[in-house]
């Protein structure tokens, strides 16, 4: 076993409570301290521990994506809304390095820890189970959401969707629209699938020891 995939079972063995309570502190410190300089710093942090932890680099750029999509628009609101002020790209280079420092970390928390220690570690803290169990199916499908905009957006580049500018951002829209109808779909599908094994508004996480 390599050194990396050491370390990232180490880190997957922790307890999920302590990971959770680790990742809001760093959210804190985050929006707490001076901006952008602390938003940097724990984007640096986040990102070296993912490489060691044997994160894809793919993957962290997708979230550093977010940050640079968050930081233009508010770049641009500001120019479009007050365009006689100056420093319009400073409120853009905060957000954008807050959301950075955000889903770093919380990418991170989500890769090393299991969606059932997460509402284990959220009911333990005595957050609502309902809300808890929400948070939960949303992290495990938001990757099946993700693999399903892939296929779409691969096919539409086979079809030439995005050979100009126009027929882009249509397709960009398309794609978006059709992720939001799939996402309903199984969410109507999970849904019909949990009342149909009995379940009835509370969610029990499997043990640790349990295959």
């Amino acid at each position: 076993m390599s050194r990396t995939s050491q370390l990232r079972e180490r880190a997957a063995r922790l307890d999920a409570r302590l990971k959770l309570g680790g990742a809001l502190f760093a959210l804190l410190v985050t929006l707490a301290g001076p901006a952008p300089h602390t938003a940097l710093g724990v984007t640096g942090l986040a990102l070296l521990a993912s490489l060691a932890a044997g994160e894809r680099v793919r993957a962290l750029v997708r979230r550093l994506g977010l940050a640079v999509f968050s930081g233009l628009a508010v770049w641009v609101l500001h120019l479009l809304l007050q365009p006689e002020a100056a420093g319009a790209w400073v409120p853009g280079l905060i957000l954008g390095t807050r959301v950075a420092a955000g889903a770093t970390v919380f990418g991170l928390l989500i890769a090393l820890t299991p969606p059932w220690e997460l509402v284990g570690a959220l009911r333990s803290w005595r957050v609502p189970a309902p809300l808890a169990d929400v948070l939960a199916l949303a992290v495990r499908y938001a990757t099946v959401l993700e693999r399903s905009a892939q296929s779409a957006r691969e096919a539409q580049i086979l079809r030439l969707g995005y050979r100009d500018v126009r027929r882009g951002l249509h397709s960009l829209g398309a794609l978006g629209g059709l992720t939001l109808v799939r996402a309903f779909d199984q969410a109507h599908a999970t849904a019909e699938a949990m009342a149909a094994r009995g379940c009835r508004g509370a969610l029990v996480p499997p043990r640790r020891d349990d295959p």
